[in-house]
Order: structure tokens, then C-alpha cells, then sequence
């Protein structure tokens, strides 16, 4: 298969919030319900990459696939957001920019990428059209394909530091803030707050970007008041215990830091 190279021009238009569900012409359903993924979702590798990802069309109809390549950054909330695609850094050479698929039928995308400095991250974005629901609608599908080159280094544990600890009893969580202050890029596996022996289920996964600070949410129907929090990374873990600032009621959705930024 012939390699052909990105029209970078494709990252002018823009990706929403939803690039991590699907953006439909009839409202918002899950990737399930019409048949159609991509897999992985989400892929990671050290400064470049020789790899793919395949998307498959369990309908009964034939799709029509066009990839876009889109940058992004993440806000402290954990909210998505746009940002171009960084050609002068990043170079990607994709197998085929646009194609078909027929009824239960799969597809192979083959990438090569590679980063002149790491840490980078971007998406190839799979807008996909032809599917129908069950009403006969026709809808547009954007499932996304994650990549990130991550440097060679670990994030280190002096990297990272919890910069504040909320405690919301209406709306029964707890809420942690952390800065990655270094220059890497560092997944964080894992947040639990705990309370003397016991502790919460644990938060999701996230990435954590250099020179950042990340807002996470923890479950916590416990009576008693969260007081430690436990970060796991791949190569070390933070425990540290805190005093939480109590958040009074759940409309209170501000989220601020120790020092009401």
C-alpha cells in the first residue's frame, strides 16, 4: 500500500469537546448502537511511531471515511480543546486519507509518526458518514485515534505536586488538584482519598502535560472527611495527607485552588 502525505491544511476546522464520543446529524448515541469503532482509541509510544489502528462497520450499510488530523490541549477541568496541528514539529505520513468500508467490514489505517522533540500528542480523527439509525436517519460519526510520543524520561516524582484538596459533602466528592512543573509528559493511573484505613473507589486515569495543572474528581459517600490522597504513577506514587477545603453546597461548582485562584 502506497503512503501518501497529510494535507496538514485539514487542521484549520474545528474538533469540539465530543471528539471523544460521536457528533451526530440526529443528537448524541453510543458508538454501540450504530456499529461502528476504532480501536485502539488510544495509542502511545516513545518519540515516534510506526503503527495503526483499524476501524470497523458492523451495519449493514457501506461507510465513507475521511481522516483529519487535529492537535489539542486539555484545560484543567479535563475539558478538550482545539489546537493546530503542529506540522513544524511533528511529522505523520498516514496510508490513506479517505475510503470505504463495507457492511461488516473493517479497515486498516498504517501511520508513521515521529516528533523533532517530545513530549507531542494529537488525534487522527475519523469522520465517518453513510450510517443510519434505526429510524432510517442518516447521521455523521466522529471517532477519534489518540496519539501520544512521549519522551524518553519518565515524569519524575519532584515533578509533581498536589496543590489543593476539596471536599464537596453534597455533592459527595472530593476534588484534587495537581501541577506537573517539569517539561515531561506523565500518566496519572490512579487518585484515592482516604480517611484514616478507609478510602474511596479510585478516580479515572489521565494524562498529566507538562507545565499543567489538572483538576480530578473522586467518589466519596463515606460520612467521614476525606484527610489523604494517594496519586499512582507508572514508576511512583504520592501519599500525603491534607486538610480538605470544605465546598458548602453542590452549586458551588467553582473549583479553586489553596489560594482562590
Amino acid at each position: 500500500m502506497g503512503w501518501s502525505r497529510l494535507p496538514f491544511a485539514c487542521a484549520r476546522r474545528s474538533l469540539r469537546r465530543a471528539r471523544l464520543l460521536l457528533v451526530l446529524a440526529a443528537g448524541h448515541l453510543p458508538a454501540a448502537a450504530l456499529g461502528q469503532s476504532v480501536s485502539p482509541p488510544i495509542a502511545e509510544y516513545q518519540e515516534h511511531a510506526r503503527s495503526s489502528f483499524q476501524l470497523s462497520n458492523q451495519s449493514i450499510f457501506p461507510l465513507t471515511v475521511v481522516l483529519e488530523v487535529k492537535g489539542f490541549q486539555v484545560t484543567e477541568r479535563g475539558e478538550v480543546q482545539d489546537a493546530p496541528f503542529d506540522s513544524t514539529r511533528i511529522h505523520l505520513k498516514l496510508s490513506a486519507m479517505s475510503f470505504r468500508i463495507p457492511p461488516r467490514g473493517t479497515y486498516t489505517v498504517f501511520y508513521e509518526a515521529r516528533a523533532d522533540s517530545a513530549p507531542a500528542w494529537f488525534n487522527i480523527l475519523s469522520a465517518i458518514s453513510g450510517a443510519r439509525t434505526d429510524a432510517g436517519v442518516n447521521v455523521r460519526i466522529l471517532l477519534p485515534h489518540v496519539v501520544y510520543l512521549n519522551q524518553k524520561q519518565p515524569l519524575r516524582k519532584e515533578e509533581v505536586a498536589v496543590r489543593a484538596f476539596e471536599f464537596d459533602s453534597a455533592a459527595k466528592v472530593a476534588r484534587v488538584q495537581l501541577e506537573n512543573t517539569g517539561a515531561n509528559l506523565g500518566r496519572v493511573l490512579q487518585v484515592t482519598a482516604l480517611a484514616g484505613k478507609t478510602q474511596s473507589p479510585p478516580g479515572s486515569a489521565f494524562p498529566l502535560f507538562p507545565h499543567s495543572r489538572r483538576w480530578t474528581e473522586i467518589p466519596w459517600s463515606l460520612d467521614s472527611i476525606p484527610n489523604r490522597v494517594q496519586v499512582r504513577f507508572a514508576k511512583f506514587a504520592i501519599d500525603t495527607s491534607l486538610t480538605s477545603t470544605l465546598v458548602a453546597t453542590a452549586k458551588d461548582t467553582a473549583v479553586r485552588d489553596s489560594t482562590g485562584r
